[in-house]
């Protein structure tokens, strides 16, 4: 029968000692030792969980967590440095359920695949007994950005070569789905979004590949960086634990939570995005003929055609990840073979493929901005030639009234005789003076009134007033 035992060092001793947790397998009753003292208590199996966390462990260790269940009882241990690690490594090695070693995983046939219906009946009718009973298992969430850390936690359980290196090489960013039937488990890849930093008080975010290696009654999640919402999805993982939902399929349950959150996540991102798509394409007709606002719209449309490339992509990966979740083959082992979580992949799948119909027609309303600024720099094309062939119209005008002009003054500077040259006075002088100038503004007047009439052109679409 086994029990569970707590040895305690006082603080005084090493703060990173304080409790150490193991498992006896030997003697009927749970057995507390002290450095002084070793008493038997008559008391009933029971788990404890601690808090220990440190500031100055996390910013070097990351963030280790433990969420267990054994015998009905559901407790969470955080870790925050590698003795303690070491530790809940050895808690969770001491459970049943938790592999040592390379397991066959349960594969179904190909009769199984293509559906015969026997094998239906037995998957639906295995799903409903696993619900109707509690299962035991453990979750070791890791976040680190140490690759030491990484190859630790990975070595201390039956994981792929193959699968290690990937998980700790740089260049994990590929959302996929990995089957491996002789070491007993499923690789699940996804991409989530990861709080880098802050910039001008708003909170920078990148994202991250979170590894999650799935067997029957073990899950172990690996990724660097704090999650967006890790807070609260942590909390809401905890509650969903000790929760009757997570009773039958613990593991699939869990996998399908954080993979709904992911994409909850990305969700977030749509509606700011297509909101502005939508003040773009209206922008586009209230531009003013000015470069700086054309500049301005051209930088603007490209941003947002590389943003709805990256969230579309990233909505891609999404839908091939749930996609081969709901397999055939997929379907008829542990990972999907629930009712419930199957019908919770595909409720997933729907809003997934409808925020890339979403994503799609916000493109093609990005399409027709792009049309419309061509348009509209092509308008503004014409109403410029527009504006020069008026302006050569006038001028033409203003050279017709100035060719007579320049005439009159012309006779007095010809080597010929005129009537009035022997009148003494300057009456012919201001006559002739008062004629060309009277003309000249008479003539004038036509063409400067169409040039000043004339209105530069304004936006496409006047401006609604509020």
């Amino acid at each position: 029968m086994a029990f569970f035992c707590v040895v305690y060092f006082p603080s005084a001793l090493s703060p990173l000692m304080s409790f150490f947790f193991f498992f006896c397998h030997c003697h009927p009753k749970p057995i507390v030792f002290t450095p002084y003292e070793s008493q038997e208590c008559d008391a009933r199996l029971q788990f404890v969980s601690h808090r220990m966390v440190g500031s100055a462990g996390i910013a070097a260790f990351g963030r280790v967590r433990v969420l267990f269940r054994h015998n009905g009882v559901s407790e969470v241990v955080e870790v925050g440095d590698a003795v303690q690690l070491d530790s809940a490594i050895a808690l969770l090695q001491s459970f049943p359920t938790v592999p040592k070693s390379y397991t066959a995983l349960c594969t179904p046939t190909l009769a199984e695949v293509h559906g015969e219906v026997t094998s239906v009946a037995s998957t639906v009718a295995s799903g409903v007994l696993r619900q109707s009973k509690t299962v035991d298992f453990a979750w070791l969430e890791v976040e680190t950005n140490s690759d030491v850390v990484l190859k630790k936690v990975l070595s201390a359980f039956p994981v792929h070569a193959k699968t290690v290196e990937l998980i700790c090489s740089g260049e994990n960013t590929t959302e996929l789905v990995e089957i491996f039937p002789t070491c007993g488990y499923i690789w699940i890849n996804v991409a989530a979004k990861v709080s880098v930093g802050k910039v001008e008080n708003q909170s920078e975010v990148g994202t991250t590949a979170v590894s999650m290696v799935a067997f029957e009654h073990f899950l172990l999640t690996v990724h660097r960086g704090s999650l967006v919402g890790y807070e609260d999805m942590g909390a809401y993982m905890e509650l969903f634990v000790k929760s009757p939902a997570s009773l039958g399929c613990p593991v699939p349950t869990v996998i399908c939570s954080l993979v709904s959150g992911f994409v909850k996540e990305y969700r977030k991102e749509l509606l700011p995005l297509l909101v502005d798509v939508d003040n773009v394409n209206e922008m586009v007709l209230e531009i003013q003929p000015s470069q700086c606002d054309q500049l301005d719209l051209l930088r603007r449309i490209d941003d947002l055609r590389h943003a709805l490339s990256r969230v579309q992509a990233s909505y891609f990966a999404k839908e091939r990840v749930v996609q081969r979740l709901l397999l055939p083959f997929v379907r008829r082992t542990f990972m999907t073979s629930e009712p419930g979580v199957a019908a919770r992949y595909q409720r997933l799948l729907s809003g997934i493929l409808l925020s890339i119909e979403r994503l799609r027609k916000g493109r093609d309303v990005l399409n027709m901005s792009s049309m419309s600024l061509v348009s509209g720099v092509s308008m503004r094309l014409l109403q410029h030639c527009y504006w020069m062939d008026y302006l050569n119209n006038v001028l033409t005008m203003m050279t017709l009234v100035s060719m007579p002009v320049c005439i009159i003054p012309g006779l007095f500077t010809m080597n010929v005789r005129v009537p009035f040259e022997g009148s003494e006075g300057h009456g012919p002088f201001y006559a002739v003076a008062i004629v060309t100038a009277a003309f000249f503004f008479f003539g004038m007047s036509y063409p400067a009134y169409l040039y000043l009439k004339f209105k530069s052109p304004d936006a496409l679409v006047p401006v609604s007033q509020p």
